[in-house]
């Protein structure tokens, strides 16, 4: 578990994270896979384990590459996602990593929220494969379904106040359960926050793309806020509308707990980061 220095207490979560089954580990050749328990023969039968998807994929989902989507044997798609660098030394081993710790971390993150019954994304199986320099890395995710990212929410013009008012809290409520379980994200932004919206139900806010590796040896919450911040800032500088009025104070208010030295100080972030017209949101 990645932990904020700054844990709050009294916090009131439905189940012990050590709860959390370990991965189970497979090798065959110089590939070496680890998998969630309850998920092995699903693994197993879309063929991640041997490296050959036994059927052809069903779509495919944009990253730094196109990744493949199937169908796994219980119905739901499975994205089969090859990691690839980020940063300066993407030009030149962009395929290659020299260690897969940072996704096994994710995959057990993904696990342990999952049993305290935070939404993230379903990590399922993480694989690593030698290949002379370095190691390939892949990973194995249940997506969920009717999901849009929050910048693209935000960006839907038709939406209610009242309804991208339950969408913001039901963001807050995620972010804040996540941070009180001890939780930090390694790069929460609009685009790793989903909304899902299902049969006239309550909105879900589900993060993704956990990352804990991308994570300072000095992250706190406060840390984690400001770089959503900073998400904000970049997207209403590539046109996305800004919040209504008012919408930024309740988020503020709801993803700190009401706690008044957090809103404070998140509030002088905002001011810092935003241009003066946004500081009324």
């Amino acid at each position: 578990m990645i932990q904020d220095p700054r844990p709050t207490p009294n916090m009131h979560l439905p189940a012990d994270p050590a709860q959390a089954s370990q991965p189970l580990r497979f090798e065959s050749g110089s590939r070496t896979v680890w998998i969630v328990p309850s998920e092995v023969e699903l693994v197993r039968d879309c063929g991640f384990l041997g490296a050959i998807a036994t059927q052809h994929p069903e779509d495919y989902r944009n990253g730094r590459e196109r990744h493949p989507v199937y169908r796994g044997t219980d119905g739901s798609l499975l994205l089969w996602k090859r990691c690839l660098r980020g940063g300066w030394l993407s030009h030149f081993i962009s395929t290659r990593h020299f260690g897969c710790a940072r996704f096994l971390r994710e995959m057990e993150m993904s696990e342990q929220t999952r049993v305290l019954g935070i939404a993230t994304s379903n990590v399922l199986a993480v694989a690593s494969t030698s290949a002379g320099i370095g190691q390939r890395v892949e990973m194995l995710i249940r997506l969920e379904r009717d999901v849009q990212t929050l910048k693209q929410y935000l960006e839907d013009p038709i939406q209610s106040d009242s309804q991208r008012r339950a969408v913001l809290e039901a963001t807050a409520d995620t972010i804040r359960v996540f941070h009180q379980a001890g939780f930090l994200h390694g790069d929460l932004n609009l685009m790793n926050i989903l909304i899902q919206q299902q049969n006239g139900e309550s909105p879900r806010a589900i993060l993704v793309d956990l990352d804990p590796g991308g994570l300072g040896p000095l992250s706190d919450r406060h840390s984690n806020l400001t770089r959503l911040i900073r998400s904000y800032r970049k997207s209403i500088l590539l046109n996305t509308p800004p919040l209504r009025l008012g919408e930024g104070i309740r988020f503020i208010h709801r993803v700190t707990g009401s706690d008044r030295d957090r809103m404070k100080s998140l509030i002088t972030a905002s001011q810092r980061c935003l241009p003066r017209s946004q500081w009324s949101r």
